[in-house]
């Protein structure tokens, strides 16, 4: 779409976008706060309970959408000075803002029983809505854009897939779990309340930090460097936002029934747990980091886009890193999630913000993007340290010794097997198109046959597949 619609508009959405992500932390986090909740409800089949939850839910859900569109609303006079736009009338630049604020608030009262799907571990009926619905609304948005040249058309196309696809998961939901109507006005228990509202109070903090270090980016490139940079800054950030969201699916996927299974198992078992979804992610890591690291130019200059939109080699590898990064500190993401260790998560979330906020802005003047993205990497880095320490310190209080070694065999292994896939893509590989598919194959062969051949007898490759009969149904 880069080729139709410009580097310069690719960026100010990505910059609008951002801009929508700070507002959105007016969600406080009581999804997160409520879904742990969920787990036990769902554990003993409180149907009471599961039905008061989502009331609650409901309620708060309705209340921060007119909270977020009356704070998105008084700030459009200044959207403009986010960005640094040499070819949009401002007109244009808030009419933009404004369409992705009302995608954004219509999906608050819409999206919440998602939830619950996901809670009781039916989060393929979402997932597979999802992939349909997005391949009706994106091809929607490419024909708009390639033969119109316009993309507000294009947006408000995704608007209408959202809100269908939403509309329709609520008729699923209600028609699955019909005690949700019939107990439509039971309240929660004051205590449970409370608990919740305690919970609130570290997530929300952990939520807004999160949303800093995800979000500042691309506002901190567009206010030092130029909106077009953002715009390839984008396109690169498009293919490993992919990968990095497939892996945080599958972790999505496991997470209610490793919370379930939290519920009832004792330390050693969870430790054991980790070890086996770490070593899981691992293999999946391993070949979207060859594919990446070895393939992501090639893909931009000689598939996608062309040698115009061709990014700096530091920043590709620290991009490539970031994904990295967050797809082998899922595993230990999830069992925090599912620990309740809120509080500790909330001053995670404010120490990893602050480090990418202020590298970022140390770096991004002498380094440019590279600098910026330094500093989302030792961020990313920090999270997995600290939570390996909170985790095996104050909840399973056992040493973390073992498990840090694996992940330090991981990072030798997977750095290995990145240059092989390098130096064998290269001997083929000569800018055609067949030779691109010859080198995916490579990459993917090269990780697996070696940690298959590494692993094959071991205890970890035997027994992390016992995990998935294991979890609660």
């Amino acid at each position: 779409m880069n080729l139709y619609i410009g580097t310069e508009l690719v960026g100010m959405n990505g910059v609008i976008s951002n801009v929508i992500a700070m507002l959105s932390v007016t969600e406080l986090g009581i999804s997160t706060a409520i879904v742990y909740h969920l787990y036990s409800a769902i554990v003993h089949q409180d149907e009471k309970e599961i039905a008061a939850l989502m009331n609650l839910y409901r309620k708060a859900y309705y209340l921060f959408a007119f909270v977020l569109g009356g704070i998105g609303l008084l700030i459009t006079p200044f959207v403009h000075l986010f960005m640094k736009n040499e070819s949009y009338s401002l007109g244009y630049v808030r009419t933009l803002y404004l369409l992705w604020l009302l995608r954004t608030v219509i999906s608050y009262p819409l999206s919440y029983k998602k939830s619950l799907l996901i809670a009781d571990q039916n989060e393929y009926v979402v997932s597979v809505a999802t992939i349909l619905t997005n391949i009706i609304g994106y091809s929607a948005i490419i024909l708009f854009v390639t033969f119109t040249g316009e993309y507000l058309p294009a947006l408000i196309t995704g608007i209408i897939g959202d809100t269908v696809l939403n509309v329709c998961i609520n008729r699923y939901v209600d028609k699955e779990y019909p005690f949700l109507v019939q107990l439509k006005k039971e309240k929660p228990k004051k205590e449970l309340v409370s608990k919740i509202f305690d919970d609130l109070k570290n997530v929300f903090v952990s939520k807004l930090s999160m949303n800093l270090l995800s979000g500042t980016d691309n506002l901190i490139i567009s206010g030092f460097i130029n909106v077009a940079t953002v715009g390839i800054f984008s396109n690169y950030g498009l293919i490993t936002r992919s990968v990095s969201n497939i892996i945080r699916a599958l972790a999505s996927s496991i997470q209610p029934g490793v919370g379930n299974m939290f519920v009832e198992s004792g330390r050693e078992r969870n430790y054991q747990v980790l070890r086996q979804m770490t070593f899981l992610f691992f293999l999946i890591v391993a070949v979207a980091a060859c594919g990446l690291y070895v393939l992501i130019d090639p893909f931009v200059e000689d598939i996608w886009l062309g040698t115009d939109f061709m990014w700096d080699p530091i920043s590709v590898f620290l991009s490539v890193t970031a994904c990295v990064l967050i797809g082998i500190g899922q595993p230990i993401s999830v069992v925090m999630s599912v620990s309740g260790l809120f509080n500790r998560e909330k001053t995670l979330s404010v120490i990893s913000a602050v480090v990418n906020l202020v590298v970022s802005l140390a770096l991004v003047v002498p380094f440019g993007t590279a600098g910026v993205l330094l500093g989302t990497c030792l961020a990313y880095l920090i999270q997995i340290i600290y939570r390996i320490v909170i985790f095996f310190g104050e909840y399973i209080k056992m040493n973390a010794r073992r498990y840090v070694m694996d992940l330090f065999e991981y990072a030798v292994l997977l750095s290995g097997e990145v240059w092989l896939s390098k130096r064998a893509v290269a001997l083929v590989y000569n800018h055609s198109f067949l030779t691109f598919l010859i080198g995916m194959i490579i990459c993917v062969l090269v990780p697996m046959c070696l940690n298959l051949l590494l692993f094959c007898r071991s205890e970890r490759f035997k027994s992390f597949t016992k995990l998935f009969h294991k979890l609660p149904s």
